[in-house]
């Protein structure tokens, strides 16, 4: 017979009554002492040792009830708790990126809307007695969050406020159960359900792949997730959606809308700390394509330093070593990074004069492959690559990602339509 323990009002705030977020992450039969997290007066006031008499049992009357009380290790409440967020315990324990994403998409449906650091807290608080360095912790679930929000578990929207003073702040809402379908047949799942901890039976949850916050599912030979999904009542999201990438278009376009931009640009002049992405240099050596200002002619994909802060990204019209334009990025209403945009019009502009940047494929372990990259791509393209495959350690390249044979076509498809890269043969 399991002993618990209900909930009392806090005795700073006298808020409660029930188990509150705190509860909902570690649950009803975790020790209050072990996940104890009430110095504060906040939602957290359920976890709070509770004053009345039922928390004060003497063992003698435990045992005459017929009840057992034990104290409990923390690697068992890691291996306890874990398994309750569908994950595997004898691999992974609360500290780990797979069961973090799992206590934020719980604690998510419980919370939201709300703030990022309120989501943060109500993840990192319970574990207070569990980890050894809780502030390490604390920047984990900060990054697991924030690649939440870019991979679209949780959705971030900001919020007007009544009071015009006010103004806008930033909430987050928890994204209703869906999926984005791949031409492999294999699933991304998406999004929170509110009142349990997955939208799938069993059969099928037991078959979904974790890697860090990505969640996978891939079919059974004959079986169609995307028809099957659709009739469990998830939402079907397309690649273009999920990603928010920007239009369709050849590089000649993309180009042309950045030479307008710069065309319309009022005149300038001297641009201390300007230092320029040379397209003549060879595009399988980033960090070499680097040069300062010299005599140039023409315009550059360029970083130009600012007395506070990372240097911007820009686009200059150089004559002679001389800036006479120049516009930064992102520009006015832009969606991306700043150095999202101007990577992709150094993509343009390579593929423009001829000589594309490059990608290879290479045979990885097992039925899979390696796709080695020379040059950053923006971040709403490497997130299909987290979706569907992992980074791995490289060289003589950039970076480089393993990827399931099935997903490979879809994404040099991808690079070659998309990205205009062009796929390097031998060596």
């Amino acid at each position: 017979m399991a002993l618990r323990v209900r909930a009392q009002a806090c005795k700073r705030c006298r808020r409660g009554g029930s188990m509150g977020p705190g509860a909902a992450m570690l649950g009803p039969d975790t020790a209050y002492g072990v996940a104890h997290a009430g110095e504060s007066c906040s939602v957290f006031c359920a976890l709070d040792r509770p004053s009345t008499p039922v928390a004060s049992w003497s063992r003698r009357t435990l045992r005459w009830m017929g009840v057992e009380m034990r104290q409990v290790t923390a690697a068992e409440v890691h291996a306890r708790k874990v398994a309750e967020l569908g994950l595997d315990s004898s691999a992974l324990d609360l500290a780990s990126p797979e069961a973090i994403a799992g206590a934020l998409r719980r604690m998510a449906s419980v919370l939201c809307p709300c703030a990022a650091p309120t989501l943060v807290r109500s993840v990192v608080r319970p574990l207070r007695g569990l980890v050894d360095d809780l502030d390490a912790v604390r920047g984990l679930v900060e990054e697991t969050l924030e690649a939440m929000v870019a991979h679209g578990d949780i959705l971030e929207h900001r919020d007007v406020e009544e009071d015009p003073g006010s103004g806008a702040t930033t909430l987050l809402y928890a994204a209703p159960a869906s999926f984005v379908p791949r031409e492999s047949g294999a699933v991304i799942l998406l999004g929170v359900t509110s009142d349990q901890l997955s939208a799938l039976p069993d059969e099928l949850e037991d078959r979904v792949e974790y890697a860090a916050h990505v969640r996978r599912l891939s079919p059974l030979r004959g079986e169609n997730l995307r028809a099957e999904l659709g009739q469990l009542g998830l939402a079907e999201v397309s690649h273009d959606r999920w990603l928010k990438a920007p239009r369709a278009e050849s590089p000649i376009q993309c180009l042309s809308r950045a030479d307008d931009l710069l065309d319309r640009a009022q005149p300038s002049r001297d641009v201390p700390g300007l230092f320029l992405l040379d397209p003549a240099r060879s595009v399988r050596f980033y960090r070499g394509r680097w040069v300062d200002v010299r005599s140039q002619t023409g315009r550059f994909v360029g970083r130009r330093s600012q007395a506070y802060g990372a240097a911007l990204w820009s686009y200059v019209q150089l004559r002679n070593g001389n800036p006479e334009r120049l516009i930064d990025f992102p520009v006015a209403g832009g969606r991306w990074r700043g150095c999202d945009e101007a990577w992709r019009l150094q993509m343009a502009i390579d593929a423009a004069r001829g000589e594309p940047q490059r990608f290879k494929v290479l045979p990885g372990p097992g039925k899979t492959r390696v796709i080695e990259f020379f040059s950053p791509v923006p971040m709403w393209a490497r997130r299909r690559w987290d979706a569907v495959g992992e980074l791995v350690p490289s060289s003589g390249c950039l970076f480089a990602y393993k990827l399931p044979e099935a997903e490979c076509a879809e994404e040099i498809r991808f690079l070659r339509d998309e990205l205009w890269l062009q796929e390097l043969i031998g060596r």
